[in-house]
């Protein structure tokens, strides 16, 4: 029997990490305000957090990234590369910090959001020095970015644990 718990979790949470994507690219592609909305990155904080095993979490943030690059027009493993690397932080933070916290969970938001900005910047430079949407990293953008990133994760994050205490 729990096996097929496992394999139910395990089939509940590849759905939702789909729909996270998908939801993703709809609303960024209908909603001009959702472009400053990163769905993807804030998961992959959650579950690092959350689970806090770095190799569950590369490979979350892997499918995460790349499902991301595949829908968005993106280059193909920017986004993979970036959240892969996040997802692993935020499992190496949350084996070592207590990340239980609100404002901890905020600041790593914040954090993860702005390194994220830098990380696509830099292989954006590195790899593509004619790219016009690489050339710089606009700040009103990035800080619009991580204060939407950090206020829609801890909503999520609110939601997830009173989810988790309902069925405990």
């Amino acid at each position: 029997m729990a096996g097929r718990d496992r394999l139910k979790k395990n089939i509940q949470l590849v759905g939702l990490l789909v729909l996270v994507v998908v939801l993703q690219a709809i609303l960024s592609h209908r909603f001009e305000v959702f472009a400053f909305f990163d769905l993807p990155l804030i998961c992959s904080v959650y579950y690092g957090f959350m689970l806090s095993n770095p190799i569950t979490c590369i490979l979350i943030g892997s499918s995460l990234g790349l499902m991301q690059d595949s829908l968005s027009g993106a280059y193909m493993g920017v986004n993979g590369f970036t959240k892969t690397l996040i997802s692993f932080l935020a499992a190496s933070a949350g084996s070592r910090f207590d990340v239980d916290q609100p404002i901890t969970q905020a600041f790593a938001l914040l954090l993860f959001t702005v390194l994220e900005a830098a990380l696509v910047a830099g292989i954006g430079f590195t790899l593509y020095p004619d790219a016009r949407d690489v050339r710089h990293i606009a700040a009103g953008r990035l800080a619009l970015s991580a204060a939407f990133n950090t206020l829609a994760g801890m909503i999520v994050f609110g939601f997830m644990e009173r989810r988790a205490n309902a069925t405990v």
